[in-house]
């Protein structure tokens, strides 16, 4: 069995309370007693049982962040964000993946609910911000990443995905594009914001903006919808494909390489995230650069500002701003 506070109290010669008192207040302690304790502790081998600890005060120190797709480089950098604030700050962070899944993200924010965390960042599927303030009336803080409805108590880190689209569709033009495809997932609101962003660069101008759905914005994906623009006659192929992510625009790159298409002469094509893959690939990749990492100490960062004083004010509405990364998928060498 394991050792107990009991067995620890009884070789160092001291009481529970004080075995206690080292683990949670050591600053009440004499050198001396923390020594004995210290030093039974080491021999018995104990642990202490943090879930218990957890079940007697109600609560946690305990964050909770939820991803929409935990596959994606890009929520791999946002996921480092929120884990270097949270463990400067000496809280524990535990991750889940929704999967693009309403039904599994819903679980999970009642799976860490039931687990007492005190705080929730979240980037979501489905409209939760009525779930997360009813959080808020218990005591459950929470950040989303991404645009929300107008709340009191749910704060929001955003990023300018609009304007992001708009300016690949104003570089497009800029180098003469006219027959732009849009790869994105209708189901993400940040993948319509990016082709609104889009269509605003063309309203006005004589470029054509056409749109292929896809689903999970994986590079699988993107393979999978290189296959059908190659199967269009040349004179009926785009001449320039903005992707929602880069994963996408990776395998659309991928495949048009392989069947001798060249790019960005016959077809330019431009990303979204700039993660590290991008300036990696065979043709270096055109990007829209979206700060994972720093979106992710930010809506970090909020949560706990938010836990330290529930009567701070949310996050400000700004977004982070876009930026265009040129590289040779849209201008060449």
């Amino acid at each position: 069995m394991p050792a107990s506070v009991k067995d620890v109290a009884a070789l160092a010669g001291v009481s529970s309370s004080t075995v206690s008192n080292y683990l949670n207040h050591p600053h009440v302690l004499g050198e001396a007693s923390s020594a004995k304790v210290r030093d039974a502790i080491e021999k018995l081998g104990y642990v202490p049982n943090e879930s218990a600890r957890q079940l007697r005060a109600g609560s946690s120190k305990a964050l909770a962040l939820i991803l929409l797709d935990a596959w994606l480089p890009y929520f791999h950098e946002l996921s480092r964000g929120v884990e270097d604030v949270a463990r400067e700050g000496g809280w524990s962070l535990f991750f889940s993946n929704s999967a693009r899944d309403a039904a599994l993200e819903r679980r999970n924010i009642d799976m860490f609910e039931a687990h007492r965390v005190q705080g929730i960042v979240i980037y979501p599927l489905d409209d939760v911000v009525p779930r997360l303030e009813q959080l808020a009336e218990r005591g459950i803080r929470s950040v989303v990443v991404g645009p929300i409805p107008d709340s009191s108590t749910v704060g929001s880190v955003r990023f300018d995905d609009r304007g992001g689209g708009r300016l690949a569709g104003e570089h497009l033009l800029s180098i003469g594009r006219r027959r732009i495809l849009f790869l994105g997932a209708p189901s993400v609101s940040q993948s319509n914001d990016r082709l609104q962003g889009l269509r605003d660069a063309a309203e006005g101008s004589d470029a054509a903006v056409d749109v292929f759905d896809v689903p999970h914005l994986t590079t699988e994906d993107g393979l999978d919808i290189a296959e059908r623009i190659i199967a269009l006659p040349s004179a009926d192929r785009p001449d320039a494909i903005f992707a929602a992510n880069d994963m996408v625009a990776i395998g659309v790159l991928t495949r048009l390489l392989r069947e001798g298409i060249r790019v960005p002469e016959e077809i330019a094509l431009v990303g979204f995230d700039d993660v590290a893959q991008a300036h990696q690939t065979v043709v270096p990749l055109t990007s829209v650069r979206q700060p994972g990492y720093e979106i992710g100490r930010a809506a970090g960062a909020a949560l706990i500002r938010q836990l330290i004083d529930p009567t701070a004010d949310l996050p400000a509405p700004t977004p982070f701003a876009a930026e265009l990364v040129v590289r040779e998928s849209t201008v060449g060498r």
